[in-house]
């Protein structure tokens, strides 16, 4: 199996960053229920319902990967590393 760079891992997680805060804007801050981040096989992420998922397992709600406080509503760069963790081997 091949290694994976840092900076793959890195490229990976600002793509998921970046497709989150880009939902959020188009929506107003409002996540409907059965969105999320969906991982192909090819490790590319988008965001789609999670009845367009092929296999589940690479779903993830929307509404997880989120962290809001009283004033704003932010992608979650923590729970996206863990995400990232399990598609990327680094050592």
């Amino acid at each position: 199996m091949k290694q994976d760079t840092i900076q793959d891992l890195r490229a990976f997680v600002q793509k998921v960053y970046d497709l989150i805060e880009a939902y959020l804007e188009e929506n107003e801050c409002i996540i409907y229920a059965a969105d999320g981040v969906y991982v192909d096989a090819d490790r590319e992420p988008s965001i789609l319902s999670e009845d367009e998922a092929e296999n589940p397992d690479n779903f993830f709600p929307l509404c997880s990967l989120v962290r809001e406080d009283e004033e704003t509503m932010e992608a979650d760069s923590d729970l996206i590393d863990e995400i990232a963790s399990q598609y990327f081997f680094v050592r």
